[in-house]
């Protein structure tokens, strides 16, 4: 293909690429450099191109995406098909660079030919990377939902998840997988039937450690915004209101079985003071049995006085019960609405796996 032809082609594709970025209002400001190292290349301006889209590289808002549209383009530029431009060397360095968070990553036609293609796989051939899928937004719901990404790498190894809070680093999930090339690592919302998650932003730092004493670390970091609404369980009672309680019994006699005692007393006395022993009329005072016999029943009515526990009154026991019950169910029901909100409780997960 002939200098003019490539140039034909290129200025084809660029304005093919450019009719949906017209569409927009406005464009994104890393995406207007991206645009201008793109134009550089496709002039043949490679010097321009590679220093253009480095600065995309230098930018801290950039997404993933934008970082490895930057690193195609230096790439290409640093191996174009015009022999004396070529920089073997840098093209291969920058395109293992890309592979090793992106090992999936295709140069897109635009920016490659024959030769940038056999650069490519065999970078990828000779790296160690890694490349991190998922659903971008994940619900887990309850007490074993649960969120997961996908991990592939061109060799086994082992993967650790680390998710810290944005404000105050504290950990919430550590996981790892190890002694595989492709897997899930799943981690659960809920710990010990609690929301691990609060609503807010967090930080995804996904590290893949290549197996021997000279393997390559890779590590990647992703956003991760998360909506948990605090869990809010009822109150489960812990006591019975006594003072509802009704008087199960009559009340005691007690010292109100005094007067009784004496009339019971005094009878038994002046009967035994009018009686003889063979039941004849008495003509003269109450013998000593008569008195013994009379002390004998006012001690035992006041003694009964005493010890009695009053009358049973059925309705207010039946009352009572019905409010140990209804207490019980009370216990109950707070339990089954607490275990519902649980089960029901949602972790919406959005992930950001542009990476940085």
């Amino acid at each position: 293909m002939n200098g003019g032809t490539r140039r034909v082609s290129r200025w084809l594709m660029a304005v093919a690429l450019a009719i949906p970025a017209l569409a927009q209002a406005q464009m994104n400001p890393i995406d207007d450099v991206l645009k201008l190292a793109f134009d550089a290349f496709n002039d043949f301006k490679y010097t321009t191109a590679d220093t253009t889209a480095r600065k995309v590289l230098l930018m801290q808002s950039a997404s993933g995406a934008q970082r490895a549209r930057a690193q195609m383009i230096i790439a290409a530029s640093a191996y174009p098909e015009e022999v004396s431009a070529q920089k073997r060397l840098v093209a291969m360095a920058v395109l293992k660079q890309l592979l090793r968070t992106n090992y999936d990553a295709k140069l897109p036609q635009e920016l490659t030919w024959v030769g940038l293609d056999s650069l490519m796989e065999e970078a990828r051939r000779t790296t160690f990377g890694m490349q991190v899928t998922g659903e971008a937004q994940q619900v887990a719901v309850g007490v074993d939902g649960a969120a997961k990404l996908h991990f592939k790498s061109n060799k086994p190894g082992l993967f650790r998840l680390i998710i810290t809070a944005k404000t105050g680093n504290a950990v919430a999930v550590v996981d790892s997988l190890i002694g595989t090339a492709e897997g899930d690592i799943s981690f659960k919302t809920m710990r010990d039937e609690k929301p691990i998650f609060t609503t807010g932003d967090y930080n995804v730092m996904l590290t893949a450690f290549e197996p021997g004493a000279r393997g390559d670390t890779v590590a990647v970091q992703y956003g991760l915004k998360v909506e948990a609404p605090a869990l809010a369980f009822a109150e489960i009672p812990t006591r019975m209101d006594s003072t509802k309680l009704l008087q199960e019994r009559s009340g005691k006699y007690g010292a109100k079985a005094v007067l009784p005692a004496l009339l019971v007393g005094g009878a038994a006395f002046f009967i035994s003071s009018q009686l003889h022993g063979d039941g004849a009329l008495a003509s003269g005072a109450a013998d000593a049995k008569g008195m013994g016999v009379a002390g004998g029943l006012a001690a035992a009515t006041i003694f009964a006085g005493f010890v009695d526990r009053g009358r049973m009154i059925p309705a207010n026991m039946a009352a009572n019960r019905a409010a140990g019950e209804a207490f019980q169910k009370s216990i109950v029901d707070a339990q089954t609405e607490n275990r519902r909100r649980i089960t029901e409780f949602k972790t919406v997960l959005t992930f950001d796996l542009g990476g940085r």
